[in-house]
């Protein structure tokens, strides 16, 4: 219909203006009937695009996905966040970021009494007494129970909080691996002191015994010189009597023997009484 109606324009121009003007109203109107069916065209597709009486920026706001809103707990007042039991608030992440907060603000002995007073029947009231139990500074023992309990029900917990149950369980682990370290380095540290008490005394043992054997060494050390001294002072005594006894028989001269009173020669016979 569009190629009819340029034809009919342009016979009608022809027949009607000069030759020049003939050529240019041609082609303006040429142009002119393209345009137009240009604009027809697309009217024509975006009344194909309607569907079930709707217009396609309707479809389109349909399509989008409405905002989620989240609960910012970062503000919530110590005092109620206890016994917030909504399901909405148990499965955000941040509600139980601010009760950790508010557990570390409340007393030992009141965060033990509160956390016993618990009765754990899910992976909520589980979590929230071993957060409790947790500012009561636990024992050793304890946390491995608070992981037992954390891990029986640990498949229950929300996706939305499972990132920080992973966090405070490996946090608890690491508690635990310092506090055993602790333990085994208090140990070995007592079996050295034992040990070195032990070679000390065995020291101070071998001390005693070294400086009695020491004074005993001295005392025969002394003893023996003693004795030295005096065999050598008793050998040059006696060297010197010998060489004495020697000189005066070298020097005595030889001494006839003569009569004694009793009249005896120095034969040993009696004189004859008479000549």
């Amino acid at each position: 219909m569009l190629n009819r109606s340029t034809e009919f324009l342009a016979v009608l121009c022809h027949n009607v203006l000069p030759n020049k003007q003939k050529l240019a109203s041609y082609y303006a109107m040429r142009r002119t009937a393209v345009n137009f069916g240009a604009v027809i065209f697309t009217l024509f597709l975006t009344g194909c695009v309607t569907k079930n009486g709707q217009s396609p920026l309707e479809t389109l706001s349909q399509v989008v996905v409405p905002e989620v809103k989240v609960t910012d707990y970062r503000y919530a007042s110590c005092d109620t966040i206890w016994d917030n039991d909504e399901p909405v608030a148990r499965e955000n992440a941040l509600f139980w970021l601010r009760m950790m907060d508010c557990a570390d603000r409340v007393d030992i002995t009141q965060a033990r009494n509160d956390a016993t007073q618990i009765t754990v029947t899910d992976w909520s009231t589980a979590f929230q007494q071993n957060i409790l139990l947790n500012a009561a500074d636990p024992t050793t023992a304890e946390r491995r129970k608070m992981l037992d309990s954390i891990n029986t029900y640990s498949l229950s917990f929300p996706t939305a909080v499972r990132p920080l149950l992973q966090l405070w369980r490996e946090q608890q682990v690491q508690i635990i691996n310092l506090s055993d370290a602790g333990v085994r380095y208090k140990r070995l540290q007592q079996e050295m002191d034992s040990k070195l008490d032990r070679l000390k005394e065995d020291n101070a043992k071998l001390a005693f015994e070294l400086s009695t054997t020491s004074r005993k060494l001295e005392n025969l050390t002394d003893i023996e010189r003693q004795l030295s001294s005096r065999k050598k002072s008793t050998n040059e005594t006696e060297k010197e009597v010998e060489s004495t006894v020697e000189g005066e028989k070298m020097t005595a001269p030889n001494v006839q023997p003569s009569s004694d009173a009793t009249g005896l020669t120095a034969t040993g016979s009696a004189p004859n009484d008479k000549p």
